[in-house]
């Protein structure tokens, strides 16, 4: 479990490391993401770029393993692109997990980091929350044919930066939050080409 600091769009990370011995919280599971008309991963995108900022690269990981391990033909050619985005190296989530994934599929998974602080002597990822060069180095490029999905997870700064605000519908009646609305592609991704259509803001 890794925590930051409670901000806006993010802290649960912290709430549950805060939790004491035998406290309890009532959750529930999450909706399946219905991504541009469909929930569908497996046999969909010949390309697959997943941009991770912190925490948020645990359900990318999700995402790169369905697709990674799956024995369906249309899947085997699907080539899977990781940049996580982290603020110190020591902090990477799950960075051993992922690193055994990119060992186990090196033709078609392509992982790459980038630290937003300061990068310890001998670093050879990148440096910097991202810019066009760095998109341009570790995603696939824009196709515009339906065969290329871009996948954006973390605190709605970075969202917002990558891909652009997202949206809520009106909380529920139980209090929930809303539906996510993903809004116009602008940010990072629109500078570089890509059309919303190949944009999910996770």
């Amino acid at each position: 479990m890794k925590a930051y600091e409670p901000r806006a769009g993010g802290g649960v990370g912290s709430y549950l490391c805060d939790m004491q011995v035998g406290e309890t919280m009532l959750a529930s599971v999450k909706s399946k993401r219905i991504m541009h008309g469909d929930a569908a991963v497996l046999g969909r995108w010949r390309n697959i770029g997943l941009v991770a900022g912190g925490t948020g690269v645990a359900p990318l990981l999700q995402i790169a393993r369905i697709v990674l391990e799956s024995p369906a033909a249309a899947d085997r050619s699907t080539q899977v692109h990781l940049l996580s985005i982290n603020r110190r190296e020591e902090g990477i989530l799950a960075r051993k997990e992922i690193e055994q994934l990119e060992s186990a599929h090196a033709e078609r998974f392509k992982v790459a980091y980038s630290l937003t602080g300061e990068a310890p002597q001998g670093w050879v990822g990148h440096v910097g929350r991202g810019d066009a060069a760095m998109v341009r180095a570790t995603l696939p490029p824009p196709t515009n044919d339906g065969k290329t999905m871009v996948l954006v997870c973390g605190t709605d700064g970075f969202v917002s930066t990558w891909g652009g605000p997202v949206g809520r519908a009106s909380r529920q009646a139980d209090g929930s939050k809303g539906a996510k609305i993903q809004g116009p592609l602008v940010g990072l991704l629109a500078e570089a080409g890509y059309d919303a259509s190949e944009v999910f803001k996770y």
